[in-house]
């Protein structure tokens, strides 16, 4: 009896070995180099920026409309005919959580209030942000954004 538990012993044996010397399904040799986390960008806070171009059509540029994110995640600015506020909060992916707007009511002709529905509404629905080349862009359900810093 003794003379058969050698070869199953050592068969036993070798295919330990075996397994425990190849690597597990979906592991990481150590020769291979682990893939960086996503660099996490900071929102430009406490800068004031422009309107440029919404949706795909260039903004007038003497048309004034701004965006600006203080310290106290106070969001503020100008529509071009109304000043607009409300609370915003860069979140975790380069999205930005905005809070109920609140906005003055004065009457615009009729290009200037379709840019400022417009740019509120590419501000609402928690867009990506991102910044390229000194520029902030917005990227969401309601539009598509770029802007730049101004004074």
């Amino acid at each position: 009896m003794k003379k058969a538990f050698w070869p199953i012993a050592l068969t036993l044996a070798a295919i330990s070995a075996a397994a425990l010397a190849a690597p597990l399904p979906g592991s990481v040799n150590e020769d291979t180099p682990k893939p960086l986390p996503p660099l996490q960008k900071n929102f430009p806070l406490d800068s004031t920026f422009s309107l440029r171009d919404l949706n795909g059509k260039s903004v007038p540029a003497e048309l004034d409309v701004s965006f600006k994110l203080d310290g106290a995640y106070h969001a503020s600015g100008y529509t071009g005919c109304n000043s607009w506020s409300a609370t915003a909060y860069p979140q975790q992916n380069q999205h930005l959580l905005m809070g109920g707007l609140a906005i003055t009511k004065k009457t615009c002709d009729k290009v200037n209030q379709d840019i400022e529905r417009a740019f509120l509404h590419a501000l609402t629905g928690g867009p990506a942000w991102d910044l390229v080349n000194g520029d902030l862009l917005f990227k969401g359900p309601g539009g598509v954004m770029r802007l730049v810093r101004s004074l």
